[in-house]
């Protein structure tokens, strides 16, 4: 039995890594030039490349992908914990 105290931070916390993990998915070129320049920016290009040179678009979908799983994920176990609360 999952606890309400538990329950509804799921909820919360889960609904938050959806919405992340699906900005992540639709803006992935954007985020990742970022990545690039700001590691470009603090640690100098030979560094950027070798640390976020190598990340791909599609990687930063499958993170993304990743993230909304693990929302989805809680959400599920919070909303049982809700449904066992009220039905106990």
């Amino acid at each position: 039995m999952i606890p309400i105290e538990t329950a509804v931070p799921n909820l919360i916390v889960g609904l938050g890594l959806i919405c992340v993990g699906v900005i992540i998915v639709r803006r992935r070129r954007a985020l990742n030039r970022y990545m690039f320049e700001s590691q470009r920016r603090l640690l100098g290009r030979r560094v950027a490349r070798v640390s976020a040179g190598r990340q791909s678009p599609a990687m930063m979908g499958v993170v993304g992908v990743l993230i909304v799983g693990l929302g989805l994920a809680m959400v599920t176990a919070g909303a049982v914990g809700v449904i066992q609360a009220v039905t106990a």
